[in-house]
């Protein structure tokens, strides 16, 4: 199976993004708000120097998006920090889409931007979600209790974070 990386044009990739933010939502996967393809048409047209989007392809079909974008943006002493997030279609999940938008746009963006450090939280009972980032070299640096408000259902969080030096061309 090839998987082929690119960025995200927002024509024609904002409707599949939309959609599998709502596949993720209904199966409890992600805390992202729901957008619509034209909310997420124009978050992807306003997206600054320092964030970006990829999405993967397999045989022509969208299968999934990674993103990153600087994690706190009040201080210069914290710009190096990432936020970031990955999303598969279920049907390609644990077939290699998220490691490859990892090692083929993720990763190199990282090193263009001057992102040392990249995070982001996931649901605690989201645990393919969790050995997916640990399969990069993410580990588990905090657990959020009662942190998602998810409809008056008060969710746990893992708090995940991998430092690059070093990492940035060994995920496989």
């Amino acid at each position: 199976m090839s998987v082929d990386v690119a960025t995200a044009v927002p024509e024609s990739d904002a409707a599949p993004i939309a959609n599998l933010i709502d596949i993720c939502r209904d199966e409890r996967r992600t805390i992202l708000n729901i957008f619509t393809p034209d909310e997420e048409r124009a978050y992807l047209e306003a997206m600054g120097p320092r964030e970006v989007v990829f999405v993967a392809r397999v045989d022509g079909e969208f299968a999934g998006f990674a993103g990153i974008a600087p994690r706190w943006e009040y201080s210069e002493k914290l710009k190096h920090c990432g936020e970031c997030g990955t999303w598969v279609m279920p049907g390609m999940r644990g077939r290699g889409v998220g490691s490859a938008l990892w090692r083929a746009g993720v990763l190199p963006f990282c090193r263009e931007a001057g992102f040392r450090h990249v995070g982001t939280f996931v649901m605690a009972h989201n645990v393919s979600a969790i050995a997916f980032y640990e399969s990069l070299v993410f580990s588990v640096c905090d657990r959020h209790r009662r942190l998602i408000d998810w409809d008056g259902e008060l969710l746990d969080a893992v708090e995940i974070e991998m430092w690059l030096k070093n990492r940035l061309t060994s995920v496989t």
